[in-house]
C-alpha cells in the first residue's frame, strides 16, 4: 500500500506529540493515503509513495501530501464517519489531478 505522508507529518498534523497511539495513526495514514489515491484515479497517483527519496517521480507532490494530511485529520476528528473525508478544501486542493472519467 502506498503511503502518502510520514507519520511524523500525521502527528504533527494532529499535533500528537507522544507515542502512545501510533499504530492507531499509522492505521489513520493508510487509510487517507488510500482515499486519497482512490480519489485521484490515475495511474500517477498509485505509485505516489513518500518511502522514495524525495527526487524520485513517485514521491506524492506537495500538495497531494497537504491534502492527506487535512483527510487525515477528517478521519480523526471524525471517529464515527459522520462526514466525507474528502470535503471542499481537498477537492480543490486535487481538482487539477484528478481523472473524473476513471473508474
Amino acid at each position: 500500500m502506498n503511503t502518502l505522508i510520514t507519520l511524523d507529518q500525521a502527528k504533527s498534523q494532529l499535533r500528537i506529540v507522544d507515542d502512545d497511539d501510533d499504530t492507531y495513526l499509522t492505521g489513520l495514514v493508510s487509510a487517507a493515503s488510500a482515499i486519497i489515491v482512490s480519489y485521484l484515479k490515475t495511474p500517477v497517483a498509485a505509485s505516489y509513495d513518500v518511502t522514495t527519496d524525495p527526487a524520485d517521480a513517485t514521491y506524492p507532490p506537495m500538495h497531494v501530501q497537504q491534502a492527506t494530511l487535512l483527510v487525515l485529520a477528517s478521519l480523526y476528528e471524525d471517529r464515527e464517519g459522520a462526514n466525507d473525508p474528502i470535503g471542499v478544501a481537498v477537492a480543490s486542493i486535487l481538482v487539477r489531478d484528478r481523472d473524473p472519467a476513471m473508474v
